[in-house]
């Protein structure tokens, strides 16, 4: 808990002296109209050379797929977490990950759903409570047809939220924290913010559109935002048009060049787990070109229990050697910090009451 104060703290001022002036509804029509969008745009005079040089806030999420069934009575993927072997075998996996990154100085935000949660419960495996112990966040991840059924988006809002609510109740239970800020999926719902917003959730990133695999580079950056609405995959205008009084805080996964960057790590053509990492690589350091003084920026990327493990006897190696190679040298020079999801989105609010104090 205090390194996480201390992170927070150090990052808080570092962007309080970068304050930007309040922005216009015209920077804000310009933003969302841009072919790389900014979604909350430099504003004149935070680009001075006394301004320190931007930080890029990092880190790495875990989304935990409903294996089995789930506590709607719905199938997900391959495999059952209702198997304790699965079970322990990924709440293992995501014990080494995570003492892997603490050994880097970071934290993760797993984002977690039943039936892995109901099965942690029924039998008694800490390992959410635990991962939260260490100062990891525990958020939602949501299938949304694993829990609410076949063409879930002719549903109502209020039973997304009802649903929603419930998956919150038993991450809740299994882990000991009191507020579940952050979730992903849902992705082709319009009235997703809405639904979400109602079950007590206020960031989102990891969009991705499963029917295709790809992430539109319309929502691909740096900087984060509020957005208008909600998308069924098709029109992204509301998406990428930022509300200041919307619901939702939207954490951009970072300045990625190719559409199927979140799904391109499981294509053999891609060349394997190393020659994803040296992508991300690549994308890392294109983020830091486009983070801006005075802004709140960001960069991340998703693994999934047991993925990247590799050789039995080196596990995790390719991750471990890009966090050695790539990400130390980035901290220990003030350019990347590490930060949770939610500890992203509370900077960010932060960063907009500066732009309204006179």
């Amino acid at each position: 808990m205090k390194r996480t104060l201390l992170i927070l703290g150090f990052l808080a001022l570092a962007l309080l002296a970068c304050q930007a002036a309040a922005l216009t509804p015209a920077q804000h029509a310009s933003a969302a109209s841009a072919a790389t969008p900014t979604h909350a745009p430099v504003t004149e005079g935070n680009t001075t050379d006394e301004a320190p040089p931007p930080v890029l806030l990092f880190t790495i999420g875990i989304h935990i797929e409903p294996l089995g069934e789930t506590a709607q009575g719905y199938k997900g993927g391959k495999g059952n977490y209702n198997a304790p072997g699965l079970l322990q075998k990924h709440a293992n996996d995501m014990d080494l990950l995570a003492s892997i990154v603490e050994s880097h100085g970071g934290v993760m935000t797993i984002q977690t759903q039943s039936p892995f949660t109901t099965a942690a419960i029924a039998n008694n495996n800490t390992i959410l409570a635990d991962l939260a112990a260490r100062g990891h966040e525990i958020g939602l991840h949501f299938h949304e047809d694993a829990h609410l059924g076949k063409n879930p988006e002719r549903l109502r809002g209020e039973e997304w939220c009802a649903i929603m609510q419930e998956e919150i109740g038993y991450i809740q239970q299994a882990s000991g924290v009191e507020r579940v800020r952050y979730w992903s999926g849902g992705n082709l719902y319009p009235d997703l913010f809405l639904a979400a917003s109602c079950a007590g959730l206020d960031i989102n990133s990891d969009w991705k559109n499963p029917k295709t695999q790809s992430t539109p580079l319309e929502l691909v950056g740096v900087n984060p935002w509020r957005p208008s609405g909600g998308t069924d995959g098709e029109d992204l205008t509301a998406f990428t048009t930022h509300d200041p009084n919307g619901p939702v805080i939207f954490l951009p996964e970072g300045q990625y060049d190719q559409e199927n960057f979140a799904s391109m790590r499981r294509s053999q053509e891609s060349g394997g787990d190393q020659a994803y990492f040296d992508y991300l690589a690549e994308s890392l350091y294109a983020s830091l070109e486009a983070a801006q003084p005075g802004m709140v920026n960001v960069f991340h990327f998703t693994v999934h229990p047991g993925e990247f493990r590799g050789d039995p006897a080196r596990p995790f190696e390719v991750i471990d050697k890009f966090l050695t190679e790539v990400v130390d040298p980035l901290v220990a020079e003030g350019r990347v910090q590490w930060a949770t999801y939610s500890q992203m989105a509370d900077l960010y609010i932060q960063w907009e009451a500066q732009q309204t104090t006179p």
